[in-house]
């Protein structure tokens, strides 16, 4: 986070206006997950059941992230590209209809693949680059690297598949600069869940 942390509000607060907003009626299950997302380590396990609104949660971090931090770099991978595009179309509208981002919304620039929030410093590197686990990533730089669901049953479903799977996964080495957070959302799909292989870790 920034030097002027101490002017911001926690991503629970973040995340309380915008489901106000929204006319949520908020599980307390939400308020540890957004707990857990600003308060865990550099590599992190986020391992939660079906239809919590995990993927909601993430797109209000991202904001927040950018609302604290607007050089923040986040890749954001999921099982296919469509399923990452998702999570980047859903943190630029919380970016736009947020209270406390609204006034980044006419200065973004970029697609739905890469794209820029005002302050951002890295003509290179956006703001948020989304794609899915097995598209080319190369060269690309990150402070935080998000695999949401990128563990699903055709992509584990034989020995080959995940090695592949897994291969991609180690490439991210080369991509979140000295100090980044990696993060694993999801639900496991095989017994040898590379969930469990990171909790380990």
């Amino acid at each position: 986070m920034s030097d002027n942390d101490d002017e911001k509000v926690s991503l629970v607060v973040f995340f309380l206006i915008w489901a106000e907003l929204q006319g949520w009626i908020v599980p307390a299950i939400h308020i540890a997950m957004c707990n857990f997302l600003q308060h865990r380590g550099r590599l992190a396990v986020l391992q939660v059941f079906r239809g919590v609104g995990k993927s909601t949660i993430i797109a209000i971090y991202n904001a927040w992230r950018y609302y604290i931090d607007p050089t923040y770099r986040i890749l954001h991978q999921g099982d296919q590209d469509k399923t990452a595009f998702k999570t980047s179309r859903d943190t630029k509208n919380v970016i736009m209809r947020h209270p406390l981002t609204r006034h980044m919304t006419g200065g973004i620039k970029g697609d739905i693949t890469f794209w820029w929030v005002p302050g951002h410093n890295d003509p290179r590197n956006p703001s948020m680059q989304a794609s899915g686990i097995l598209s080319n990533i190369t060269s690309s730089r990150a402070d935080e690297i998000q695999n949401d669901d990128v563990e699903v049953q055709k992509n584990v479903e034989t020995p080959e598949s995940r090695e592949k799977l897994r291969h991609r996964l180690n490439e991210q080495i080369h991509i979140g600069v000295p100090g980044s957070i990696t993060i694993f959302i999801g639900t496991p799909h095989t017994h040898n869940s590379l969930y469990d292989e990171q909790i380990e870790m």
